[in-house]
């Protein structure tokens, strides 16, 4: 789960999936695998990736990419990226189970009257003070230990339509995705 905190650093993504890949600009566009940060970047000379793969945009040395060009909103994604949104959404939560499966356990209330988890569509009051009741008891191992002790059908996919649409934007509380404006903003010392 994301949370941005102005006096802490800003999160990072050190393995993203590329989306497109523009060879006669050797440029890429890829999304994070944890904070889901779109981003471009120089596609190293002799190098060559496709789509779906996984590369290393962290910092010290990359196999596949070199330089940050910029980060990405939905809109300046190429069409192709577009479509390639939601199957690499789906794998990153789902290759990412026990990271993602943290929003259950450590998510908290945004206002007195809305708490994180009651942004993903498919949960109500009712499921939501489950949810709540059954992580007191023991924190949930797997998006399956959620559904057998919530019933909430598919929490993974509750996580990716969630995702999308705070990617696409004009969300007023992001708690999976750190949006393009956050990252820009100066760092607050």
């Amino acid at each position: 789960m994301w949370k941005y905190i102005p006096s802490r650093r800003k999160p990072h993504d050190s393995w993203a999936y590329v989306l497109y890949v523009d060879e006669a600009r050797r440029r890429v566009q890829l999304i994070g695998d944890r904070y889901f940060i779109m981003m471009e970047f120089v596609l190293k000379s002799n190098v060559s990736v496709v789509p779906a793969s996984k590369v290393y945009v962290g910092k010290g040395p990359r196999q596949e990419v070199s330089k940050f060009l910029r980060y990405l909103d939905y809109e300046e994604l190429f069409p192709s990226a577009k479509m390639m949104l939601e199957p690499m959404v789906l794998k990153i939560v789902q290759d990412g189970e026990q990271f993602f499966v943290n929003l259950f356990n450590e998510s908290v209330p945004i206002t007195p009257r809305l708490h994180q988890l009651g942004l993903l569509s498919g949960i109500g009051k009712k499921t939501l003070m489950k949810i709540l009741e059954e992580r007191r008891s023991k924190l949930f191992s797997s998006y399956s230990d959620v559904t057998k002790r919530t019933g909430l059908k598919d929490p993974a996919g509750l996580l990716v339509r969630r995702v999308l649409e705070e990617i696409m934007g004009g969300e007023k509380y992001y708690i999976l995705v750190a949006p393009k404006k956050i990252l820009e903003e100066e760092e607050i010392i």
